[in-house]
């Protein structure tokens, strides 16, 4: 497909790639291949860029078929020339800041996914992805929009995006549990946009569920301000993200996708959550910026759609970790937080680690690399969203022997369990999709340092939802009092990655905490499955432990409920 690539038009690669799809059967996000690539998905220009821009050298088609087909072996993780993304790391970063004793409220948004077509009455209990729409079925009761196995209620269901109703009502339920305007900022994790197929979207669409999206969020938070951050499918194609040298003369203005990265930017800043010059910056760099959030604060969103294993675009030169060089630009900002002696937090929608089903392993090597020469002094937390559920991840140093013989190059796999240094925290869903309820977090935050010393959590559940006569909010659980194991914790100190580095093994013993830890995850959903076995609280504790795919690839796999 390369050398077809780079000698025949783009219209012949597209019709190539529908006959192909016709005759091989490819997973495909549309309903047919015609409409995929050629029709309103459109997919077949991007994969022809894709595929002209391909190597051999850097393992590019190895990686694109591993990933994308699971027919290939996947290519060797890269080790890590730290040398050319930041200074050694000094003395004075191995400590984190002594805590003030003086809290702010801070609210963590993630996973809108605000569903303009949603459709009362429809089928909710459906054997598609996304439910309640007037088009869904259920195969096996032979139930549909006329007869429902379970009616789609106007606030939301399981297994569905949200509706109007539920959605702003995570807003106007919160003065029942905390002073809204007590809120002293709010992150929000990206992904605004339903989870259509491909050949259901367009660039109107796109754009109008984000700006209404955000002209909800600023009218119900006034002048507490927000910093988003894009999610995967806050894009169009969904995913899709190209560097902005992906062809000689490119730059950020003459981006394919710079449309996007425009409008958001020009949103927030009408907004008043950025200035000028970080709308500038973020219009033509991925939606990327540095905010002061708070004296002592920034705030660093990043494009994660750069390591996220469906922006086909990072299939090339595949062997480079920053082909888009925004993990070069986390880590200059980052260096600026630490001489000036600031603290940072990081927002980025999909994780690093985790399972590592859902980042490339070199950039998410690479980021792994920057949290750590950066923690715990200066980066006081790393903030994730995408999965739709409430889970933590640990960053754990590195063992004195992933740099051997005076080498430059990190094994990035080889991590010291017996050193947490720094906390992901992923945060829960307003979307119900898939099997979870609604929910988000509030974080009580140090003034001074700005790490996280308590997360209350808060829920809707769903599948109560027929009952109701408005949406039902309720307070699900308080994290340090939940996981303070034998209230050995200091009152003072933070939650931090020793914390949960305790919480993680004592996982390890005592099968109630994995127990309670899964309920939670789907934010006490009534179809949580079950984590009873060994297996599975093994194969959880080892994700929670995993900061990279790398990392994450010693996980035993398929013995827990995902």
């Amino acid at each position: 497909m390369h050398l077809a690539a780079i000698t025949q038009p783009v219209s012949t690669i597209t019709d190539l790639l529908i006959r192909l799809c016709n005759a091989i059967g490819f997973s495909i996000y549309a309903a047919t291949c015609y409409q995929e690539f050629s029709g309103i998905g459109g997919l077949g220009p991007y994969w022809a860029q894709l595929f002209a821009k391909m190597s051999m050298a850097t393992g590019d088609m190895q990686a694109f078929c591993s990933y994308n087909y699971d027919v290939c072996e996947a290519p060797p993780v890269i080790k890590i020339d730290e040398s050319q993304y930041f200074s050694p790391k000094p003395p004075s970063a191995m400590t984190a800041p002594e805590p003030s004793g003086q809290t702010i409220n801070v609210l963590h948004l993630s996973d809108w996914h605000l569903d303009p077509r949603y459709d009362i009455g429809s089928e909710a209990n459906c054997s598609q992805y996304l439910c309640c729409r007037p088009y869904s079925t259920n195969t096996e009761l032979h139930t549909g929009v006329n007869n429902a196995s379970v009616q789609a209620s106007r606030f939301g269901y399981l297994y569905c995006d949200s509706p109007p109703d539920l959605a702003l009502s995570s807003f106007a339920t919160m003065d029942q549990f905390f002073n809204k305007s007590d809120i002293s900022f709010t992150i929000f994790t990206g992904d605004i946009v339903s989870h259509d197929n491909d050949d259901q979207l367009s660039k109107a669409y796109i754009e109008y569920e984000e700006q209404v999206t955000y002209e909800v969020f600023k009218a119900e938070m006034g002048k507490s301000p927000i910093y988003p951050t894009l999610g995967n499918h806050d894009s169009l194609p969904e995913a899709y993200n190209t560097p902005n040298n992906i062809f000689p003369g490119a730059n950020g203005m003459n981006n394919a996708l710079a449309w996007n990265y425009e409008l958001l930017s020009s949103l927030w800043l009408a907004d008043g959550w950025i200035n000028s010059s970080e709308a500038d910056y973020a219009a033509t760099h991925y939606g990327a910026y540095v905010q002061q959030a708070a004296p002592g604060l920034r705030i660093i969103s990043i494009n994660s759609d750069f390591w996220y294993v469906d922006n086909v675009f990072n299939y090339f030169n595949f062997t480079n970790p920053d082909q888009s060089g925004i993990l070069s630009f986390l880590a200059s900002e980052l260096e600026a937080c630490e001489a000036a002696g600031q603290r940072a937090w990081i927002i980025a929608h999909v994780l690093s680690g985790y399972d590592g089903t859902n980042a490339l392993p070199n950039p998410s090597a690479l980021f792994q690399s920057i949290v750590l020469r950066f923690s715990p002094a200066t980066i006081a937390g790393v903030f994730f969203g995408h999965t739709h559920e409430d889970q933590i991840q640990i960053f754990y140093d590195y063992a004195s022997t992933s740099l051997t013989n005076g080498s430059r190059l990190r094994n990035t796999t080889d991590i010291d369990l017996t050193k947490p240094l720094q906390m992901g925290y992923i945060g829960p869903s307003i979307t119900p999709l898939t099997g979870n309820n609604a929910g988000y977090q509030v974080y009580k935050v140090d003034d001074k340092t700005y790490s996280i010393t308590g997360i209350q959590t808060y829920f809707a559940n769903v599948s109560e939802s027929l009952t109701w006569e408005t949406p039902v909010w309720e307070f699900e659980y308080d994290t340090r009092t939940a996981y303070n194991i034998n209230g050995s914790w200091p009152a003072t100190s933070p939650l931090n990655a020793t914390f949960f580095d305790n919480l993680s093994k004592a996982m390890l013993v005592n099968h109630t905490l994995v127990e309670e830890y899964n309920l939670r995850e789907t934010k006490s959903s009534v179809v949580t499955k079950n984590c009873t076995t060994e297996a599975c609280a093994v194969q959880k504790v080892c994700y929670i432990q995993s900061g990279s795919v790398a990392v994450a690839a010693r996980c035993t796999q398929g013995e827990g409920p995902f």
